[in-house]
């Protein structure tokens, strides 16, 4: 999911609202469970898709799928999350996750690895948009890309001492690479499972909203949770946000073709990694991503809380160098180059996508506004995947294998400059006027009309 996310030391958090009751070690201990096993998941998930002998276009395939249901079908969890609370998502996509990532490196066929990724997305989409709406409910507008950088950049620690320490060990464990690939899954499987025991046993529910969980499961058993989805929330109330807040939806559509352009990169980059690096030196790439996302989440953070958003979305500017690094790299740490400048612009836009996002929505609508724009972020990592695996396909019996990646390398780092540029035309966020956001007040309503 990236071209490849995350939390110092808890003493430095800010003093947080009085609504938040969590204990800040709670809230520490889910965000490095979950980042550093989807970390795992997700990074590995192209390098694994091609030791196991997938296709450009299969990887494209599965690439896309698994980005377009993590990212489309996070609207109705997002807004189940703010009607009936954070917690029970939290659980169940939580243990769904840890379940499938020791399931995945047992798989020797691309065609369950599509299956397989498509049952981690929908875990994934279950979990996502409630955590991304706890961080909301736990923090203070003044304070939020601070609050966001901290939390972030302490999983990122975490995440890049167990990439240092299992590039490092791993080779000393077996020289095998399937076995290498089982245990690095498994720590990403443990990481989800001590996340989801954090938030079923320690995580006290934030959002002051939601029904109590009685009333919770009454609803989920009663004529199915499919049936009440569709009843209660109609695509009319799926694009309010567009209807209602104008800067964000100029906001979607110009991420939306910059994720269109980056996502252009997964069906081929994965071939050029696995051609010059191991399981273990795979690592150590993700390593150096790592380390310079804990820079840019900390500094990042400070920086669009004193000047704005828009410094942030210059992390969205860079993301061309990487292509570029991959045309001419031969060697593993020449691609880490790559990954340092990722983990600059990756660190820079999270941080700041996340706060702009929750900047922008009304407090009752926060999951609404997260579940929204990964829908659009969905379509159009789909699309842009879907595509470039076909082009490559129809490109490599033309050009040959090599020379058609590298063709290729080219067109996504001309996509990404574009995508870049569009940002100097994104405004800072705003939250629609009072009484412009009624639509989350009928929503029960509307279905009756």
């Amino acid at each position: 999911m990236t071209d490849t996310t995350i939390t110092p030391p808890i003493d430095l958090i800010p003093e947080e609202p009085a609504t938040l009751e969590n204990k800040k070690s709670t809230l520490y201990g889910i965000a490095v469970g979950k980042d550093t096993g989807h970390f795992i998941v997700a990074t590995y998930s192209q390098i694994y898709a091609v030791f196991i002998n997938a296709s450009p276009l299969f990887l494209s395939i599965i690439t896309s799928m698994r980005n377009l249901i993590q990212l489309a079908v996070q609207l109705p969890f997002g807004r189940l999350s703010d009607r009936f609370g954070r917690k029970p998502f939290l659980v169940f996509g939580l243990f769904i996750s840890a379940f499938m990532s020791f399931a995945i490196p047992l798989i020797t066929e691309p065609i369950l690895l599509l299956l397989a990724m498509i049952i981690y997305s929908l875990a994934f989409s279950i979990f996502s948009p409630s955590w991304i709406a706890l961080l909301g409910d736990s923090s203070q507008e003044s304070t939020r890309g601070s609050y966001i950088g901290r939390i972030t950049t302490i999983t990122v620690i975490f995440t890049m001492f167990v990439f240092l320490v299992s590039g490092w060990l791993i080779p000393f464990l077996t020289t095998d690479y399937a076995s290498q690939y089982r245990i690095i899954y498994n720590l990403g499987g443990i990481a989800f499972l001590l996340a989801g025991l954090f938030s079923l046993f320690w995580l006290q529910e934030t959002n002051p909203n939601a029904s109590s969980n009685d009333k919770l499961r009454s609803h989920l058993s009663m004529n199915g949770l499919s049936s009440r989805i569709f009843s209660r929330i109609s695509f009319r109330n799926m694009l309010s946000p567009f209807r209602e807040n104008p800067t964000f939806t100029r906001f979607v559509i110009i991420s939306a073709f910059m994720d269109f352009s980056m996502s252009t990169g997964w069906p081929i980059f994965g071939f050029i990694r696995e051609r010059y690096t191991t399981p273990s030196q795979y690592s150590f790439l993700w390593a150096v991503h790592m380390a310079c996302q804990i820079f840019s989440l900390s500094l990042g953070g400070k920086l669009i809380d004193k000047y704005g958003k828009k410094v942030g979305f210059n992390g969205r500017k860079i993301m061309f160098l990487i292509p570029l690094v991959l045309f001419f790299a031969r060697n593993w740490v020449e691609l880490a180059i790559g990954n340092f400048i990722g983990g600059i612009g990756y660190g820079l836009y999270f941080v700041t996508t996340t706060a702009y996002i929750i900047d922008s929505a009304p407090e009752e609508s926060k999951g609404r506004y997260v579940g929204l724009y990964q829908l659009i972020m969905g379509l159009s990592t789909f699309l842009g995947s879907f595509t470039m695996g076909i082009v490559t396909e129809l490109l490599i019996p033309i050009l040959g294998k090599w020379d058609a990646i590298y063709t290729l390398v080219l067109v996504v780092m001309f996509l990404r400059i574009l995508g870049g540029l569009a940002f100097y035309f994104v405004e800072e966020p705003t939250k629609p006027k009072t009484g412009v956001g009624s639509s989350d007040i009928s929503f029960g309503e509307r279905s009756k009309n």
